[in-house]
């Protein structure tokens, strides 16, 4: 469907978040920072961006102001994933261009609600708020309790 370039210095945030975009069928594109995403960037097409704000040598604050003055990323949907509950990262997320901004940890079927609403509809900037997102049906492999952010002990029956 579309590659999505996720940038997090958490191996296991990125792991997590691949497993449940690729169960969703999207290709997916990793970065360990904002310099490694703007390499990723350049080097091939991608469709949405999501990413933490607390990384090593550039953040995603910086990230985001990057890519909205490049005029080729002024209309990339970026999602800021974070573990950050302070209301002013997220009105500064917001301010700098976020297209939303997600606190950790968060449910799978909200995060995949919000990509698949900002990849059919690329022009539409607004937000989605979490309340207003609409639960899919459950994933075969994922159920609707999975959070990103939180530890799993994943047992077999």
């Amino acid at each position: 469907m579309a590659t999505i370039l996720v940038v997090d210095d958490y191996s296991t945030s990125q792991r997590l978040l691949g497993f449940i975009l690729r169960q969703n069928d999207h290709t997916v594109v990793t970065a360990i920072n904002g310099l490694g995403a703007l390499t990723q960037l350049a080097a091939r097409a991608i469709d949405l961006v999501i990413t933490d704000l607390s990384m090593p040598e550039m953040d995603g604050m910086t990230l985001l102001h990057e890519l909205r003055a490049n005029p080729q990323f002024q209309n990339l949907p970026v999602i800021i994933l974070t573990g950050s509950a302070y209301a002013q990262d997220n009105t500064r997320a917001k301010a700098a261009g976020a297209t939303s901004f997600l606190t950790k940890p968060v449910d799978s079927e909200e995060l995949i609600a919000m990509v698949t609403r900002l990849l059919t509809q690329p022009d539409d900037a607004q937000a989605m708020s979490p309340e207003s997102a609409e639960p899919g049906e459950p994933n075969s492999v994922l159920d609707s309790r999975m959070r990103i952010g939180e530890p799993y002990l994943v047992t077999r029956t």
